[in-house]
């Protein structure tokens, strides 16, 4: 018996185990697998919030945070059915410190920065559409494509909207002189005028401007590839 014992003893390292598991390879968390293609990170700023209401006016009653947060919203719902992987500076009707959104946008690894703002002027028939960029000279090579998005994005705007271009202009504005990123600042109408007033109010006109600047930011990278 003991003889049988100690030969159990040998035999078994032996023999193949049936409870072995082939392990699989594990992927780390954030690891995109080989086949699926990576897009790239946008962030959508919307203007003012909280405490800072922005641009303001009655009959038809309009506040600027408001419809920045809606718009910026719809933009958002549109890149993600791109597969864009977009970033909010805010979500809410809450303030957000210019620092902070730039800090947002920096530590997002962004490929491009997009505020949304609505104007307002002494002049109520100041009217229209216009896009900011920032001329940096150390940086040409951002001032240049921030530039590009903003041309990118003022087309299809202006087709969708059908509002007035008032073109694509210099600007020294906090958001787009500090991130590293190519930056615009799109003031997608005028609240102090009338007739702009009563149609930033309407979702239906939200959407152009949203679809307007989403057809432009995807037009924006499908031209960057070809360079």
């Amino acid at each position: 018996m003991q003889a049988f014992l100690v030969f159990l003893v040998f035999l078994l390292p032996m023999l193949p185990s049936c409870a072995t598991v082939k392990k699989e390879k594990s992927v780390p968390v954030g690891t995109l697998l080989p086949h699926v293609a990576t897009r790239p990170t946008v962030v959508i700023d919307a203007g003012h919030g909280g405490s800072d209401q922005g641009a303001r006016a009655k009959t038809p009653f309009c506040e600027e945070k408001r419809v920045c947060l809606q718009t910026a919203r719809l933009i958002k719902k549109y890149l993600d059915q791109l597969g864009y992987h977009v970033v909010m500076t805010r979500n809410t009707d809450a303030f957000t410190s210019l620092p902070r959104r730039v800090e947002i946008a920096q530590a997002s690894s962004a490929n491009i920065f997009v505020s949304i703002h609505f104007n307002s002027a002494r002049n109520i028939t100041a009217h229209g559409i216009e896009i900011f960029f920032h001329e940096d000279k150390e940086k040409k090579a951002r001032g240049s494509l921030s530039k590009r998005l903003a041309s990118s994005i003022l087309s299809p705007l202006i087709r969708r909207t059908s509002a007035h271009s008032r073109g694509i202009k210099k600007g020294n504005f906090y958001v787009i002189r500090e991130t590293s990123m190519p930056a615009v600042i799109v003031e997608g109408g005028f609240i102090s005028n009338f007739d702009e007033r009563s149609q930033l109010r309407l979702v239906e006109y939200q959407e152009k401007i949203a679809r307007g600047v989403v057809e432009g930011i995807d037009t924006y990278f499908k031209k960057l590839k070809k360079y």
